[in-house]
């Protein structure tokens, strides 16, 4: 079995499956990584994202993770649609489908927004993180590419190819976010490693909007949690949770719980606290208040689908 890593499927193309005879058409590419393409794809009216890899054996491994969540984790029920194989050019390609998040990247997201929507993000972002951390797996290859952000600054996982169980090598990483590339710890998979990359991601989103080109220059002897900890301490808009995000890089959690509860009560349980900017936040607690009832529904609903 090989996967077409130079394939590109021109829109209109039927990908059908060999054995669950699942037809999709492709409408367009939605993206391009390390480890394959992605399409967005019609069945009926109805809209999916479908994956073909690079390599097969990576490829199963990320069928197997989403596989296992979809039976252990509510939030990630319904996301694996398919996985099949299907015949391009006489060869045997396999693929897999699944929900198609409707989104914006993290620096799309913040590009017209106050900086403050950092806290319902982050709080999302650390409630996915911990999901898959009480399931046994480390996310791995955190980064604003992999992350897309809905409605009320609700977040969704979209790459699953770094995601390793813990105690083993991370399997796909990206060096801005590597803790190792830091020289801040190992590459082996634990929920600090995930905590690390999540306080990258957030510098990046309260100086950088969300870019990560003012990291990808750096050479390789610049890289160290000094630099991280002054980024910190030069970004007023993350003196709130900085206590947070110092923590996080200095390996100082015990678990993303942790990490999530304490976020939860600097950026949005204390009371009356003002914004960076002298501005009150009220809308910051209705906002969290609606992604929350957001999320509940969406449980409900999987649930109710599954009985």
């Amino acid at each position: 079995m090989t996967t077409l890593c130079e394939a590109a499927f021109p829109n209109g193309t039927f990908v059908r499956g060999k054995w669950n005879g699942g037809k999709y058409r492709v409408e367009r590419l939605l993206g391009e990584g390390a480890n394959g393409k992605v399409y967005l794809v019609s069945r009926g009216k109805s809209l999916y994202a479908l994956k073909i890899g690079y390599d097969a054996l990576d490829h199963q491994s990320e069928v197997n993770v989403l596989k296992s969540l979809a039976r252990r984790s509510a939030s990630f029920r319904g996301f694996l649609v398919d996985a099949d194989d299907f015949l391009w050019n006489g060869e045997t390609v396999p693929f897999y489908v699944m929900k198609y998040v409707k989104g914006q990247t993290l620096p799309e997201f913040l590009k017209k927004r106050e900086p403050d929507w950092l806290y319902v993000i982050g709080l999302h972002l650390l409630g996915k993180l911990n999901e898959l951390h009480r399931h046994g797996w480390a996310f791995g290859d955190l980064k604003a590419d992999n992350v897309m952000v809905t409605g009320y600054g609700g977040v969704e996982l979209v790459d699953f190819g770094g995601v390793t169980p813990m105690g083993k090598s991370i399997r796909q990483f990206t060096e801005v976010y590597d803790r190792g590339c830091w020289n801040a710890g190992t590459r082996v998979a634990d929920e600090g490693y995930d905590l690390f990359a999540f306080a990258v991601l957030c510098i990046q989103m309260a100086k950088y909007r969300g870019s990560a080109a003012a990291y990808a220059q750096l050479l390789p002897q610049n890289r160290r949690i000094e630099f991280l900890l002054d980024e910190i301490k030069e970004t007023p808009q993350l003196g709130r949770v900085s206590h947070v995000l110092v923590k996080a890089l200095r390996g100082q959690y015990r678990s993303s719980a942790e990490a999530l509860r304490e976020w939860r009560e600097l950026s949005i349980d204390a009371p009356h606290r003002a914004s960076p900017a002298g501005l009150p936040l009220p809308w910051l607690k209705y906002c969290f208040a609606a992604s929350l009832l957001l999320f509940v529904a969406t449980l409900v609903f999987f649930w109710w689908q599954g009985n």
